[in-house]
């Protein structure tokens, strides 16, 4: 499903980048429905890093890979956004300086990758579950569903705790749920889950788009967030039992993080020359997206799959060093008389 999300946002960015092109109610009406991927993507890394992090408990382990995970895509695509940004408009602001919260992808907005403001969102969630790692590893779901307690507390009473009082922090809580049922065996796969997950989709984009909520981040939660939530629960429980998916989303799913960095930059080359390509709206809209998914493959194969498999293996040989040391500390030479 991490392909699905991506795509969904890039063909998204890929319509409402020209909306003189296509027309200002189509691009904002298409883009308010596809960026529901990332909630899609919210959950999943809920879900996926409290499966892992209730697994492997270590917590500097953790922050390795995470970090392996997501900085080198990430750096290399903000430095050519920034050498680039001379000459292209990247966003319609004054461009700001780079500084350590852009670097490190702490802060958003993100004047240089725009989609990278979710980044901020996961390395929010990476830290709260490291530092549950590091104090009691034991009641990870106990202490994560507390944390989201205080969110909600947050929210009730309008809290500023940065992102952790944003209403989107709860759809990490909707994939640590899922995650949690799935580790005590009560994941039970329903056939009306997937059609409660469109309807809810189609709801938030109404409420979203068509009536223009109030608050549009907060109408995701109830409407995006729960679908996506609906969405992951029964794609998990079909596999369970033993369903299988397209190899080519599962091939998107691979590449989906490269995709999801790199798309905005190519996007915004091609809008920018578009005297250049001569091509029309909709071959320019067909051009960014294979675009955007040409690169992210190379970006895969040579940066992204290497140093995942390597931060796996360091992970491996530092939870076997530390097996072999706890070993050691306990072993009770034989006696010799």
């Amino acid at each position: 499903m991490r392909g699905v999300a991506a795509l969904s946002v890039v063909c998204g960015h890929a319509v409402s980048a020209r909306p003189d092109m296509v027309g200002p109610g189509v691009a904002e009406g298409v883009l308010t429905l596809l960026a529901s991927g990332v909630d899609i993507f919210f959950v999943i890394s809920g879900f996926i890093i409290a499966t892992t992090a209730a697994a492997h408990r270590d917590a500097l382990s953790f922050i390795f890979r995470r970090a392996v995970r997501i900085y080198p895509v990430y750096w290399l695509v903000l430095l050519a956004a920034f050498a680039s940004s001379s000459w292209i408009d990247l966003s319609p602001e004054k461009r700001p300086p780079l500084d350590l919260g852009l670097i490190f992808a702490w802060t958003y907005p993100n004047w240089y990758l725009g989609p990278a403001w979710s980044i901020a969102f996961e390395l929010h969630f990476y830290a709260a579950v490291a530092a549950i790692l590091a104090i009691a590893p034991n009641r990870l779901f106990e202490l994560l569903f507390a944390g989201l307690g205080m969110v909600v507390i947050a929210l009730v009473f309008r809290l500023q705790l940065g992102i952790y009082s944003h209403p989107l922090v709860l759809e990490f809580g909707a994939g640590a749920g899922i995650a949690y049922l799935h580790r005590n065996g009560r994941l039970l796969f329903s056939r009306h889950a997937l059609a409660t997950s469109a309807g809810l989709f189609a709801v938030g984009w109404y409420w979203i788009f068509v009536s223009g909520s109030a608050d549009p981040q907060f109408a995701r939660v109830p409407t995006y967030g729960l679908a996506a939530g609906l969405l992951i629960h029964a794609v998990v429980s079909a596999e369970i039992e033993g369903r299988s998916f397209s190899p080519i989303l599962q091939w998107f799913g691979k590449i989906s993080y490269s995709l999801y960095i790199v798309h905005y930059l190519v996007i915004k080359w091609m809008i920018n020359f578009t005297e250049v390509w001569l091509l029309s709206t909709a071959a320019t809209i067909v051009a960014g997206i294979l675009l955007s998914i040409g690169l992210a493959w190379v970006l895969h194969i040579i940066i992204e799959a290497p140093l995942i498999r390597w931060g796996r293996g360091w992970s491996t040989d530092q939870q076997t060093s530390d097996a072999q040391r706890r070993e050691g500390a306990v072993h009770i030479p034989a006696r010799v008389d």
